[in-house]
């Protein structure tokens, strides 16, 4: 009789379980999708220094309508949680003393891509728009551009529009009345 492999799915209570006992290291390098673990590498220089520039002028911008997040999680469901370089929350930060925020709360998500384009741009971006996460931005820090993924459907985004770093400007879809400016938004990403 021939053994039949199984996989094992994880749930999100299993993960935080394991990570809060250290096993992956660092909590924000690990990250559930779909009942597995992602173990990212480490963040780069132009990495961190994009997210926190992003995630302070989201900040300032935005307060006090929307609380901004760092690397935190975002419970998309009972197999996935993976953790967002910058969201924009809306509650207050006692709604999130039980929980992490979920697609409901998610005003906006942002991830930095610098050597997760490809991963950012497709699995991500299909989990976030099946997710119905209305407003989605993935910074290419390579090329100092910007992806602002809209329309979510279950086949991905229908609205995908690129911006360069040397103009223009962009408002969240919760906040239209905010601008702002794309080349200060990506000023550490100029080549």
């Amino acid at each position: 009789m021939d053994a039949v492999p199984r996989e094992y799915l994880w749930t999100v209570d299993a993960f935080c379980r394991v990570a809060e006992a250290g096993v992956f290291g660092e909590p924000s390098l690990a990250e559930l999708v779909r009942g597995k673990i992602i173990q990212h590498p480490g963040q780069t220089p132009l990495h961190a220094g994009l997210t926190g520039h992003i995630a302070q002028r989201l900040r300032d911008a935005l307060k006090p309508c929307f609380m901004v997040r760092e690397h935190k999680p975002v419970n998309i469901s009972q197999d996935t949680e993976p953790n967002v370089d910058v969201s924009v929350i809306a509650g207050h930060r006692s709604d999130f003393r039980e929980r992490h925020p979920g697609p409901a709360e998610a005003a906006l998500l942002v991830e930095v891509a610098d050597s997760s384009v490809a991963y950012d741009t497709g699995d991500k971006a299909l989990l976030y728009a099946q997710s119905d996460i209305a407003d989605y931005w993935v910074v290419l820090a390579q090329e100092g551009a910007l992806l602002l993924h809209r329309d979510p459907t279950a086949d991905g985004y229908v609205s995908v529009t690129r911006l360069e770093g040397n103009g223009g400007s962009v408002s969240p879809l919760a906040a239209s009345d905010v601008s702002l400016s794309v080349h200060d938004l990506l000023s550490l990403a100029e080549r």
